[in-house]
């Protein structure tokens, strides 16, 4: 949400890994849903999305993709709609939002209130431990970069473990956790510089450039599947987020 209130535009992108863990027919509510290029696709199974975000500029764009869409930051509750305040949800998502915040505590207490029995918490998070970051800091290097891992808006910097201690101490069981993989993307920002030569390390002059592109578009369809098992085997090392579904404990 952050990088978006600073009007930081980025490539949009769809995380497969995010929309396979998502059902059809429920409520789901979008925290930080950015432009709402991925709320736009869980709409398209039949869901009902609701996002907020604190950027007007996105919610203009966001307005158009989903049900709802709303100026509002849920670690602020005065500033929530009664649009929202009003409604329990069967998913709240929040996709790459919580290492851009100094006080994730707030935001995944908050978000407590708006989740239904039995509703489910549904997070992506940057592993900073994965096998580049890793390799880099051997060789003393830690350099932020325009996107990725070390993306220059990122606040907070997470491995598997800590992510697991941080949802427990505030009251959620973690039920599953995969991994969106690292392997060609370890290489995407010179392959975007190359691909995309006019957003090299500045924002992007199409945020839709990415998804149209047909380099992306034949990764998504043969090659992620593929790294995605390899990165199942060792998600510590090879993921470069971690995707975790996690269930309130007083709402089992």
């Amino acid at each position: 949400m952050d990088r978006l209130q600073q009007n930081y535009q980025y490539f949009e992108e769809i995380n497969p890994g995010i929309i396979n863990k998502i059902g059809r027919g429920l409520k789901i509510l979008d925290i930080g849903c950015g432009y709402g290029h991925l709320g736009e696709v869980i709409k398209k199974k039949d869901n009902e999305v609701y996002g907020i975000d604190t950027s007007p500029i996105a919610i203009e764009t966001a307005k158009k993709r989903l049900d709802f869409a709303f100026i509002a930051d849920i670690a602020k509750p005065e500033t929530l709609p009664i649009e929202i305040k009003r409604e329990r949800f069967d998913v709240i998502l929040m996709a790459d939002i919580i290492e851009h915040l100094y006080d994730p505590k707030v935001l995944l207490v908050n978000s407590k209130t708006f989740l239904k029995e039995n509703g489910s918490l549904i997070l992506s998070i940057p592993n900073v431990a994965n096998w580049a970051t890793r390799l880099l800091l051997l060789f003393g290097r830690w350099n932020y970069t325009v996107s990725g891992v070390l993306d220059r808006t990122h606040i907070r910097f997470f491995t598997m473990g800590s992510i697991k201690r941080l949802l427990t101490s505030v009251g959620y069981d973690i039920i599953s956790i995969s991994a969106t993989p690292y392997f060609l993307r370890a290489f995407a920002e010179p392959i975007r510089n190359m691909i995309f030569p006019d957003s090299k390390n500045e924002t992007p002059s199409d945020t839709t450039a990415l998804m149209k592109s047909s380099y992306y578009k034949f990764y998504i369809k043969y090659l992620y599947s593929i790294e995605s098992f390899i990165a199942s085997l060792w998600m510590k090392m090879f993921a470069f987020q971690f995707i975790i579904v996690a269930k309130h404990v007083d709402s089992k």
